[in-house]
């Protein structure tokens, strides 16, 4: 059951990560695209799936790498991670924040970090980006599969049952 939350998380986490590179792409577009119908099971091949699962499996050391040069600026910057996630809680939703309060000091030290989270972020993005692509996708793509994982149950289970399978083979 922890193995489906982790997949479950990691696939949320990748679609939210690599979201920040396509936003950069739509913003250079004059016209926004319709999003295509999102792909279903039946739409997405085998050796896509196998694709998909190597590419969540090589952009997890991405991920955790990323993760972990944020919570050491921030820790660097004045602030425990903890706080910083209830300031960025808070920041993104401030009705569910449970009243998290933000003071102008800790406001001024986000901002002070904030250049060197981007950073951290940007190259983050390059290479997941260049990782999707080596993996044969145009990230329009990856993320459509994602997305549609999220949307289709026979999808995801494809894709969960694959990466079940490869993280039980690292592990033997």
């Amino acid at each position: 059951m922890t193995l489906l939350r982790n997949v479950t998380l990691l696939l949320a986490v990748t679609l939210f990560t690599t979201a920040g590179a396509f936003a950069q792409v739509q913003q250079n577009q004059q016209q926004m695209p319709q999003m295509p119908d999102l792909p279903t099971s039946a739409d997405v091949t085998d050796e896509e799936i196998d694709n998909v699962v190597q590419t969540i499996m090589d952009l997890t050391p991405i991920q955790q790498e990323a993760e972990r040069k944020m919570e050491e600026a921030v820790v660097e910057g004045g602030i425990e991670v903890e706080r910083f996630r209830q300031i960025v809680a808070t920041m993104q939703n401030p009705q569910m924040a449970g009243g998290s309060d933000i003071t102008d000091e800790e406001m001024q030290t986000l901002q002070s970090l904030q250049p060197a989270l981007m950073q951290i972020q940007t190259e983050a993005q390059q290479e997941i980006v260049a990782k999707i692509e080596e993996n044969g996708f145009t990230t329009q793509r990856y993320q459509s599969i994602m997305m549609g994982a999220q949307q289709d149950p026979e999808l995801r289970n494809r894709i969960e049952t694959l990466l079940e399978e490869e993280e039980s083979e690292e592990t033997q």
